[in-house]
C-alpha cells in the first residue's frame, strides 16, 4: 500500500494542473460558492468544506477580507452554480476531462462543441480511462512516531483504520504524506487525519489517467493550443488528460 502503481501519475497530473492559474481568484471564488451551496451555510464553523476552501484560498493569497467579502456577496445572491464533468476525445488516443463550474451546464457544453469539433476532438465518455480520486495532502511530526516505527510504518496503519484506498509518502525528513480516498469519503477522512494528528495541507479532487501517451513534436503542438481552446470555456477548472 505504498503509494505507486496506478498513483504513479500524480505529480505528472498537478504539475500540468498547475500550468494556468490566471484566473485563479475567480476559480477560488466559485469553489467557495460551492462549498457554501454543497454544505449549506456560509458558516465555516459549521461547513467543514468552506472551512477547507477558505484554508486554500489564503495559502494562494488571497486576502482574508476578499474571502469575506466573497462570502458576504454569495449570502445575499441565491446562485445554483455546480461542477460538472466534460469529457472529450481528441484525434485518436487523447482522452481529456475538463472540469467546469456553471450554473447552465448545457450552454456551455453547446457553445464548445463547434470548437471543439473543428479542433478534432469530440465528446466521448472517457471515464473509464482515469481513476477517480480525492488526495489528501497532509504532514505529520515524525518526532511523534513511536520507537521503532517508520513514517510508513504509521501512515500504513492509519490509512487502514480511518478508510484512506492508499498511501503516498512525499517527504520522509518533513513528514510529508499523501492520502487518497473515494470522493466521498474526503472530508470525513480529512477530519480524521486531523484528529490522530496529521496537519492536513490540501484537499483535492482528481482524475488520474490509467495509461499515458507519448506524442510526437507536431501532435503535441497541436494538442496544446487545443489545450489553450479548453481554456477560454467559461467557468473551466481543470484539464486532466492521459498524454506523458
Amino acid at each position: 500500500m505504498a503509494g505507486h502503481s496506478k498513483w504513479a501519475n500524480i505529480k505528472h497530473t498537478k504539475a500540468k494542473n498547475d500550468e494556468f492559474k490566471s484566473a485563479l481568484f475567480a476559480k477560488i471564488a466559485r469553489q467557495l460558492r460551492l462549498a457554501i451551496q454543497d454544505g449549506n451555510s456560509a458558516d465555516p464553523a459549521i461547513n467543514p468544506s468552506l472551512q477547507s476552501e477558505i484554508e486554500k484560498a489564503l495559502k494562494q493569497n488571497m486576502p482574508m477580507s476578499t474571502i469575506q467579502k466573497t462570502l458576504n456577496q454569495f449570502k445575499r445572491v441565491a446562485q445554483n452554480v455546480k461542477k460538472h464533468r466534460l469529457d472529450i476525445r481528441f484525434k485518436r488516443n487523447i482522452y481529456i476531462i475538463c472540469t467546469i463550474c456553471t450554473d447552465n451546464f448545457a450552454a456551455v457544453k453547446m457553445d464548445a462543441a463547434a470548437m471543439v469539433k473543428k479542433s478534432g476532438g469530440e465528446y466521448i465518455d472517457v471515464g473509464h480511462m482515469f481513476q477517480d480520486c480525492c488526495l489528501i495532502q497532509s504532514q505529520y511530526d515524525t518526532s511523534k512516531l513511536l520507537e521503532g516505527q517508520s513514517l510508513e510504518d504509521r501512515a500504513v496503519e492509519d490509512a487502514i483504520e480511518l478508510g484512506a484506498e492508499d498511501i503516498q509518502i512525499v517527504d520522509i525528513t518533513t513528514g510529508s504524506i499523501n492520502f487518497f480516498c473515494d470522493p466521498d469519503n474526503v472530508f470525513s477522512l480529512s477530519k480524521a487525519l486531523a484528529n490522530v494528528g496529521y496537519s492536513i495541507e490540501n484537499c483535492e479532487h482528481l482524475y488520474v489517467s490509467n495509461n499515458l501517451v507519448t506524442l510526437s513534436l507536431n501532435e503535441k503542438t497541436a494538442f496544446d493550443a487545443f489545450k489553450e481552446k479548453l481554456r477560454n470555456i467559461p467557468g473551466l477548472e481543470d484539464i486532466y488528460d492521459n498524454v506523458e
